[in-house]
This record gives C-alpha cells, structure tokens and sequence, in this order.
C-alpha cells in the first residue's frame, strides 16, 4: 500500500475523535439513537474542520452492520469500504467541477433506486455553494420531497452563498474554527503515536500557524517532519516556515520598551539579510503583542493565550512593563502597518515607519493627561511607562466646543514627567503680576468665555420667578454644566405643556448648546418633575429690532469680546504654551 500522509492516515473514524466539534456531534449522535435522522444537512465551516470526516462518519453510523448505530464498529465490510471511499451507496461528488444542471438530473435520477447494499444512500455535495442557480434549483424538489432512505450532505465553506430555498429545507451545522490549545492537543498526540520528539514550542508555532484548521496543522507537521526527521524542534520548525524566532519579537518588545530607534531599524535590517518574509514578521509581532495584552488583562494563566505553558512567565514579565493602554495603542498601529504593507509597495519603508511609530509613541503625552495638568485636576500616573499614542492624540477631539485655528510650526514634544509638570506653569511677565483666575473644568471656562459684561434682567410669562428658581436649583444638583447655560437665558414662558427660554442674540453659542438632545432631555424631565406635569421644551433666541449698522457694530465688539475672554483663558494659555502656535481666528459654534 502507498504511503499515507498523517492527515489521512489519522483521520477520525468515530464521532468521539472529532476534535472541538461537539455540538455537531452529539446532536447527530442523538438523532441516530432516536431515529430522527434528516434527509438534508448543510455542514459549514473553515477548511480543515471536519466536515467531509463527520460526513463519512454519519454515513458508517447509518450503514454499519451493527447499526444504525451512534457508534459504527469500523470492523464490518460497510464501514471499511466508506473509509476506502470505495461504497456503492455513498457517493461524493465535487460540486465545484459538477456544477452543471445535467449533472444534478443525472444524480436525481441515480437516488430513485433502493441502496445497492446498505441501509441509505448517502450523498456528500463538496462545495456545494459553487452549485449553478439552475442546478440548485432542479436539487430543490428532490430536497423538498426525497426518497426514502436517502440523505444529502452538503459541505461548505460559505453557506450564505447557497440558495434560501436549499438552506430552508435542511438542517444547518456550523464548524467552529478550533482553539489553539485543541490544535497543540491534537498534534501531541499524534506525534506520540508516530513516535516522534516534537519540542512544545515547535508544536506552539504549528499551532498558530495551522489558524484554527486542524488539517492544516498536521499537513505543517508532515512537512516539519520530512525537514527535521524525527525529533522536531522549535527553532527549525521556525526556519521551515520562514518564521522570526521568539528572540526576535522579545528584542521588539525591549526596543519599544527603551524607546531606541536604532534598535528596531537594525532589527529590520538583521531580518531582510536573513532573507526573513517582513508581511510575515509583522502578523508575528501582531500575535505576541495580543499574547501580552491578554497576559496584561487577564493574567499569564488563561486560556486565552496562543503560547504553551514554558513561555508564559516571559510574556507576563514583558506584559509587566507597560499598560493596558500601551498595548492596545501598540497593536492598533501594528495593525495598520500590516495594512500599509499589503496594500502599498516597499514592505521595508512602511514597517520601518510602524515600528519607530512604536518607539516614538512613548514620547508624546496623550492629550487627555495635558488636559488634565493644564486644568490642575492631574490623575495619578499609572507606575507603567506610558506609552502614549501619537495617532490618539491627533484623533481625539478637543473637549472644548470653540473652534480656534491655530498655526503651530513646532509641537515641543515632552521629555519626561516632570518636564511636562514644570512646563505647563506660565511664563513670567515683564509687568506686574495680574491676579489669575482659579482653574475651572472646561466647560465652566467655555461658558465664562462666550457671557458678556452684563446679564439682563430676568422676565417670566405663564410661570413665575419661584418655580424657576427651583428648577435652576435641581438643575445645579444634578448638571451644573447645564446650569451655567440655562443661567443666561433672559425670558422664561410657560404655555400650555411647553416650557420656552429666550437667549439674546449674543448668547446664540451657549442656546445651540442646550439645543443638544441630552440637555434638553434632562432639562424637560427635571422641570417636569418640579411643575408637576409633563412639559415640552424650547430653546429660543430674541431677536429684538436692530439697525444693521447696528448689528454689525455689535457683532464685531461680540467678537473682540469673544476673543479677548478666549485669549485669557487658562486652558488656552496652557496649551500655546506647551504646544507654541498662536490664535488666528475665533468663532462660536455654528458661524460660518
């Protein structure tokens, strides 16, 4: 007999050696005890999964001699002639090359007839997604109304491609890509059984080779094993597959953990004269950086982990020197690099430039930090490096809803900690000191910024001055962002079940702002809660009768206003300090 390749020759024989597919299993196997077999089943799923082996496995089960039997002897002439593929009544038929309606009449014809010599017939469709329309729609009538003693298998890797029709006359069983730990199991044991000495890391790096395709997994062993005969390790698994070795990705780490450019440019240079794949290395990279974050969020034990047991220490101590945070920001530009390097040409410039992305990350500050020193309200600093991301900072918007338009030559990057502290103080002045402000949360300054010089008079119409005092006082309870905004408005008005506020025109900025629907949401219910009956609410500006020249006049002095109060601004101040640059233009939300 020829030689049989290890994916052939231990192929499952039974329902219990299926590998990670129990779900599928277990149900057919009840099915088979309690006489329930269906006349159509859609087996999907990756390659290497099962499919086609649980197919044959249901066809032994049905036509074994001891049998129906969830459990087939694998002994008698049935079972062995269905594992030699050599049985009359089962037929597999490749649907990707037999697509044609003339072949699907041919096989509807074929399944009128009894079984030649088992209980059923049995018909395995591969592929059968790549069926011509015209072709499923001649199978729908014999699915919809099939012989006795009949079933249809029909194998896929890509169910939403059949017909609706088909899918709705059959039972669907979908095969789920196995774990990396079910891979490695499956490997070890094969290897024991071909006497092999296999390394644990060698069987790691097959494993996460494989992809969750067990098929896959053993073919790399077949090859691993014609290169390295029989004691196979991991560093020449490694050299078969064209993989970086684990002390490549742990000098990535430390690179990035040390912020050294030159030591990720030479790691670049060292694997392109090792002739090394870099769109390789770089999904590699991806890899151990999930490893660390998993380690780094759910500790070095769990099974989440694509790595044996002996490289769990090393990744918890290397997951130790940086944070949640870190990580994340480091496989999100991982990511994108791997992308870059699909799609665009020179695989050598883009991961040269992801990588000192990496390094280069750690020494920008993220803005939500800066924000936070500038206002002085400083959260404790995590005892990780924090590896900032340059991308998230330039992503992230500004929490103030001015919109300033600031020309900055040169971004100062900080050096340290205490650099960032010492410079985010101001800059003396040659006049006398004049008296600061204390330092507000954004939201207060914004509305500080945009009030003018004086507040009109408050007037009410259908509500009086009582009630709206108590509901600015439950609005300052519970919002006081939202109390600063309703502050300004001059005219309150009650009509019916509507609630109207009047802002004058000079304060449009701040009613656009209670314009949001969450503010006036929260305003509607607490003034609701306070009248006593359900209200409806509205937000106004009064325009009162103006000149235009008038107007203008006005409009220019709100802006100078507007520009002095936002030039004065602490938070303002801080930033063009720390970040240089200078105001070019202010305007309140909504101009044009």
């Amino acid at each position: 007999m020829s030689y049989q390749v290890i994916a052939r020759k231990w192929r499952p024989a039974t329902f219990a050696e299926v590998v990670g597919q129990q779900h599928v299993t277990r149900t057919l196997q009840n099915a088979i005890r309690e006489g329930r077999v269906a006349h159509a089943y859609i087996f999907s799923g990756a390659r290497g999964v099962g499919k086609t082996t649980t197919a044959r496995i249901l066809a032994k089960a049905l036509n074994c001699q001891q049998g129906p039997t969830p459990e087939p002897c694998n002994q008698c002439d049935a079972c062995r002639e269905i594992a030699a593929g050599n049985a009359l009544d089962v037929l597999e038929i490749d649907a990707a090359s037999n697509r044609g309606i003339d072949q699907v009449r041919e096989l509807r014809d074929m399944v009128r007839y009894a079984p030649a010599g088992g209980r059923y017939k049995v018909i395995l469709l591969d592929e059968a997604h790549m069926l011509t329309p015209e072709a499923s729609n001649a199978l729908l009538k014999t699915l919809e109304e099939p012989p006795d003693k009949v079933v249809f298998i029909m194998a896929t890797t890509q169910p939403e491609d059949l017909a609706d029709t088909i899918r709705s006359r059959s039972q669907h069983f979908h095969f789920r890509a196995l774990s990396f730990t079910e891979i490695c199991d499956a490997l070890g044991s094969v290897t024991k059984k071909e006497n092999l000495e296999t390394e644990p890391g060698a069987l790691a790096v097959l494993a996460r080779a494989a992809d969750g395709s067990l098929r896959d997994g053993l073919s790399l062993l077949e090859q691993a094993r014609a290169y390295c005969g029989e004691k196979i390790s991991e560093t020449q698994v490694r050299e078969l597959l064209g993989l970086a070795s684990g002390e490549v990705l742990a000098e990535l780490v430390a690179a990035i953990e040390g912020r050294s450019a030159p030591r990720v440019l030479a790691l670049v240079h060292k694997l392109l004269s090792e002739g090394q794949n870099l769109q390789q290395f770089c999904r590699e990279a991806i890899s151990h950086f999930r490893n660390l974050l998993v380690a780094r969020v759910c500790g070095a034990d769990s099974d989440l982990i694509a790595a044996p047991a002996e490289e769990r220490p090393r990744l918890a101590r290397a997951a130790a020197a940086f944070s949640e945070e870190d990580l994340t920001r480091c496989f999100q530009i991982l990511l994108q690099t791997d992308d870059d390097m699909r799609r665009k040409p020179d695989p050598r410039l883009h991961l040269e430039m992801g990588l000192l992305r990496l390094v280069n990350a750690a020494r920008l500050a993220p803005l939500e930090e800066v924000l936070a020193e500038l206002s002085g309200n400083t959260p404790p600093r995590p005892k990780q490096p924090a590896v900032a991301g340059a991308q998230a900072a330039a992503q992230n918007p500004s929490p103030n809803p001015r919109v300033v338009s600031a020309a900055a030559p040169h971004a100062p990057m900080p050096q340290a900690l205490a650099a960032r502290a010492a410079a985010s103080a101001p800059a003396p002045s040659a006049g006398p000191p004049a008296p600061q402000p204390a330092p507000e949360t954004p939201p207060a300054s914004m509305a500080r910024a945009a009030e003018s010089s004086t507040v009109p008079a408050e007037s009410f119409a259908g509500i009086d001055a009582a009630q709206v005092a108590a509901i600015k006082s439950q609005i300052v309870s519970e919002k006081k962002f939202l109390a600063e905004l309703v502050e300004h408005a001059h005219r309150w008005e009650l009509d019916g079940g509507e609630i109207r506020l009047y802002f004058p025109t000079e304060h449009r900025a701040l009613a656009e702002l209670l314009q949001s629907r969450e503010s006036l949401e929260k305003l509607r219910t607490i003034a609701s809660r306070v009248l006593g009956q359900p209200l409806r609410v509205c937000v106004k500006l009064d325009a009162g009768p103006v000149s235009v020249l008038g107007s203008t006049v006005r409009a220019e002095q709100n802006t100078r206003d507007l520009r002095a109060r936002f030039e004065q601004d602490p938070i303002v101040q801080g930033m063009l300090e720390r970040f240089g640059g200078r105001i070019s233009e202010v305007k309140a939300r909504g101009e044009e």
